[in-house]
């Protein structure tokens, strides 16, 4: 019993998001607004910034934006929060390994009303698809 008990932790574990890939210092955010590049996959709009590990273990850490100017109440903005940050986790092996490189990213939401998760899974999945070949081509 507890062989299958520990194979469904560890596939579950493999999608979880760490304290590691979330991006807070301010440095960093204003560092990746300033220098970064971006494209966008409507509803959603990727700013990045690739850039030398310092150290072997870093992780690509992100943060999610939801306009207050677009979404006045707080409740909308949240459930918007949720349904990126869950697409990005289910997802986020798409990237794989960096190799040297590192990468910041944010995750702006651009579209003026609601769309369903669906929507904003398929868009997600685009945007990792094409940073994970900017970043294969930044390595070489």
């Amino acid at each position: 019993m507890a062989p299958t008990r520990y194979f469904f932790q560890t596939q579950a574990m493999s999608h979880q998001l760490s304290k590691e890939e979330k991006l807070c210092s301010r440095k960093k955010i204003d560092t990746l607004f300033a220098e970064g590049q971006s494209f966008a996959q409507y509803p959603l709009r990727i700013v990045y910034r690739i850039y030398d590990k310092t150290t072997g273990n870093e992780l690509p850490q992100f943060f999610i934006s939801v306009p207050k100017r677009k979404f006045k109440r707080a409740v909308k903005r949240v459930w918007l929060r949720r349904r990126i940050r869950e697409a990005y986790r289910l997802h986020k092996d798409i990237i794989g390994n960096t190799g040297n490189k590192c990468v910041d990213m944010a995750f702006l939401y651009i579209a003026a009303e609601q769309k369903e998760y669906h929507i904003i899974e398929q868009q997600m999945i685009e945007l990792l698809k094409k940073l994970s070949d900017i970043i294969n081509k930044a390595n070489q």
